[in-house]
């Protein structure tokens, strides 16, 4: 299946999801990432979503997620309320229909979302995992039913979603 099969796949995941759990990484420390997150947000509208990041600082802030629907551990302002927040949210995603959109995170800090991301694509049967990375895409294979590893920059692939519907409109775009 190529990317923007993909990409349709995924947006219709996103709408029938009851739960999205979202990992923004280092990929998203760049130009472009802003607008990424502008899309990812209208994706996102009216759904119960929780974004954990490993970013920080201005990083975090050009994002532009309510902070109610973030955690963001390796930032100075954060604190264990939030933290505990992110714990409970996650709690209450078992048994659930539950996307999980891991976007450019490598193994910088593989214990901050990539291996609790796996073992909750693990643990809920109702689960589904998107990983995203232009190199460390690859899924184990006891997901791999339930999972799809994308070979992508994610801040990219994510701006492509939905562009052909946009741009279609009387314009013979590729």
């Amino acid at each position: 299946m190529g990317t923007e099969e993909i990409g349709r796949v995924l947006q219709k995941k996103l709408a029938a999801a009851d739960k999205v759990l979202i990992g923004i990484g280092a990929e998203w420390k760049k130009e472009g990432a802003k607008q990424g997150a502008e899309r990812l947000k209208g994706f996102l509208d009216g759904s119960d979503y929780y974004v954990i990041t490993s970013l920080d600082g201005e990083d975090v802030s050009r994002l532009g997620f309510e902070r109610t629907h973030m955690a963001a551990p390796l930032d100075v302002s954060f604190t264990e309320e939030e933290w505990d927040a992110y714990m409970g949210w996650l709690g209450r995603t078992l048994n659930r229909s539950l996307l999980i959109l891991e976007l450019g995170e490598g193994f910088e800090r593989p214990g901050l979302f990539r291996w609790p991301f796996e073992k909750a694509a693990a643990v809920n049967q109702k689960a589904c995992l998107y990983r995203i990375h232009k190199r460390l895409y690859q899924i184990s294979e006891e997901l791999s039913e339930r999972a799809v590893g994308v070979a992508a920059d994610s801040v990219e692939f994510i701006l492509s979603l939905g562009e052909k519907e946009e741009g279609s409109h009387g314009s013979d775009q590729q």
